[in-house]
């Protein structure tokens, strides 16, 4: 629609996974690098983890572009929301194996020779499976048990897995942990830095075909890195809503309220928006004064709970505590330590979140209550403990998982757990 006004060839803020637009950021560069190294010393299993939007999908392609044909064949699984034979069949269709097979094991047998031809003919077979969280954890183990196809020297497959954050969660269960022992090369994608945004969106204006003509100024800019926080997912969505802006107003030069602008016309709403600064602090200051509230009735949501319990499980007490400092966290009467592991605004997303811990063995507590503004939040909670110290412990555990880090140890009442156990 604008193309032709700025004088471009296409447009630079697509949200397609187009490899041609792939920002070297310096996080991106040493992702890159990562795989690369570790296709080159064919190392096995290698994670990619990110947010949405951080550009994952982006790097499998530029690294596929990377990849010498004559010496690499590879795989790419998008959307793998399969059973294990279907992923199978679909590993096979992208590596351009014709199969007849029925059963799952004729379709490893056909993986393996093909995968042998690879080696007797000196290339790198290479499995890339980008939205990995999505993978259900059976089909994650039978992914484990591809990496046993190997000659006597060297692994015949490498498989790249790049996910959400969620992935790194899903890998910690103790179900998943052979998996996870096998992976030799992690790394992390982090959004932009506040430095690295007009770098970004110059680079993409010049590969789209800009002759140096569009000017976002320095106010326009912070605008966009305040909306998106660094992900290029949601700086395209800016930028991309910005340069329509500047075509209604016939205009080359981005300005801060043509962004506002854009935002605005993003989020569907026709008033004026104030800046991403003011709009931020003042979440801020609600969410402090939010949190402030809830710890204020924090003793009354406790007692007005109806708390379920949904999985039966044996306590295991502490030993007894030796010291005058363990006695003094010792629980008062009918009470016990328990962590809560976040609060849901439905019951369906906090039992989604229970699946995944249920594993641990502790026993699961789900609670309603009323809170101040008159919402009815449900939340999750973890264990029953005799004592503080054993609480803390579990919850420093549970919050070097990603999802995990707001969890906290609190005490309540062991008189609500036995009205409701078995």
């Amino acid at each position: 629609m604008y193309e032709e006004f700025y004088g471009l060839k296409e447009k630079p803020f697509n949200l397609t996974p187009d490899p041609r637009f792939f920002f070297l950021s310096e996080n991106h560069r040493g992702a890159f690098e990562h795989l690369l190294y570790g296709i080159k010393e064919r190392e096995g299993f290698i994670l990619i983890t990110g947010e949405v939007g951080a550009g994952k999908t982006t790097l499998c392609r530029a690294l596929l572009n990377k990849l010498e044909s004559h010496s690499t064949v590879s795989a790419l699984i998008l959307n793998p929301m399969f059973s294990g034979q279907e992923l199978l069949q679909s590993i096979l269709g992208d590596f351009g194996v014709q199969s007849r097979a029925s059963t799952k094991k004729e379709l490893l047998d056909e993986l393996n020779q093909f995968l042998l031809s690879q080696q007797a003919a000196d290339r790198n077979s290479i499995l890339i499976i980008d939205e990995a969280q999505n993978l259900p954890l059976p089909v994650l183990e039978e992914i484990r048990i591809l990496s046993n196809l190997e000659t006597e020297k060297e692994k015949l497959l490498q498989i790249i897995l790049m996910g959400q954050v969620e992935l790194k969660e899903k890998l910690s269960l103790p179900r998943l942990r052979q998996l996870n022992q096998r992976i030799s090369i992690r790394y992390h994608l982090e959004p932009l830095g506040k430095d690295e945004v007009p770098r970004y969106i110059h680079h993409r204006l010049t590969v789209a075909g800009s002759s140096g003509d569009i000017h976002f100024t320095p106010g326009a800019l912070r605008e966009i890195y305040h909306y998106s926080r660094g992900i290029p997912r949601l700086i395209n969505l800016a930028s991309d809503r910005a340069l329509l802006a500047g075509y209604a107003e016939q205009s080359r030069e981005i300005q801060r309220e043509t962004v506002i602008k854009g935002l605005k016309s993003l989020e569907g709403e026709e008033s004026p928006v104030s800046s991403g600064v003011f709009k931020q602090r003042l979440m801020l200051g609600l969410a402090g004064l939010l949190i402030f509230l809830l710890g204020v009735f924090v003793a009354a949501l406790f007692l007005d709970a109806d708390l379920t319990l949904f999985k039966k499980n044996r306590l295991h007490p502490s030993a007894p505590a030796t010291d005058a400092k363990s006695e003094q966290e010792k629980p008062q009467g009918n009470s016990f330590y328990t962590i809560q592991l976040g609060s849901y605004k439905t019951e369906a997303e906090a039992l989604e979140v229970a699946e995944r811990v249920k594993s641990t063995g502790y026993p699961l507590f789900l609670a309603k209550a009323t809170a101040s503004d008159g919402t009815s939040p449900h939340r999750l909670f973890l264990g029953q403990f005799a004592q503080k110290a054993e609480a803390e412990e579990v919850e420093r555990t549970f919050k070097k998982v990603e999802g995990f880090s707001q969890i906290q140890v609190v005490l309540t009442s062991t008189q609500l757990s036995k009205k409701t156990a078995p």
